[in-house]
């Protein structure tokens, strides 16, 4: 009788452990060094990127420090999503 509680308690807490494990929307942290670490998600982090491509910043090798701390800045909440409304004439 005991071995079947043991057995019934250890399946239950794997289950849990498992499920806690594997949440549905992962987290991350986008690193600047000497700036910090800034929470994120994948669906924020490729938000942020297309935006980064859509304003002009390269993937290329030699830009990707540009490229990132564009993506830092974006992630922070520094830079819109919106394009800046143009002066009226």
């Amino acid at each position: 009788m005991r071995k079947a509680i043991l057995i019934t308690i250890l399946s239950v807490g794997g289950v849990a452990g498992i499920s806690a494990a594997t949440p549905a929307q992962a987290h991350y942290q986008q690193c600047i060094k000497g700036r910090g670490c800034v929470p994120t998600s994948q669906r924020s982090y490729n938000a942020c990127f297309n935006l980064a491509l859509a304003r002009g910043e390269s993937a290329a090798w030699g830009e990707r420090r540009s490229l990132n701390w564009f993506i830092y800045q974006c992630l922070e909440g520094k830079i819109p999503f919106d394009e800046p409304r143009r002066a009226r004439r």
